[in-house]
């Protein structure tokens, strides 16, 4: 087990116990090479912080064993949107192949952000099944779509 993996069920553990460790930022490694080349992420360590560990297990009840294969998955995507939200160009909506029930996971990611005393990260926002609609055609249709493999 590497120490991400290790730091995933730390976090959820010391949740439970009442001790929440939402500061605490986790490294996945570095950003994936299509981030980089097809969408213009700079190349910075991709991370993710235990408030979003902790709100992805909790509130939209993504397993464990998923979370601790974030990097894998964010590695090999379905494919790669820029949100619908104008005021987050700084970040992507990555479709990813796996589902919770019947929907989607998808894990947005912001780009060069600054995260304590001044580190950047390429940094995972959410990760959460998408409901409603199949949302790769409703946002390919409306022009979203950023990359594929």
């Amino acid at each position: 087990m590497n120490n991400y993996t290790t730091l995933v069920d730390v976090l959820i553990k010391d949740e439970c116990a009442g001790n929440p460790r939402h500061e605490q930022i986790l490294l996945l490694g570095s950003t994936p090479e299509y981030l980089i080349k097809h969408v213009g992420f700079p190349e910075l360590d991709l991370a993710i912080k235990g408030s979003v560990i902790s709100k992805a297990y909790f509130d939209h009840g993504i397993s464990t064993s998923l979370l601790k294969r974030m990097h894998d998955i964010v590695s090999a995507p379905k494919c790669v949107f820029r949100p619908a939200d104008t005021r987050f160009q700084d970040s992507v909506v990555v479709l990813t192949f796996e589902v919770k029930g019947a929907h989607p996971i998808i894990i947005p990611i912001r780009q060069n952000q600054h995260v304590g005393r001044g580190k950047c990260f390429n940094l995972i926002s959410s990760v959460y099944g998408k409901e409603g609609p199949d949302p790769e055609k409703k946002w390919t249709d409306s022009g979203l779509l950023l990359w594929s493999p």
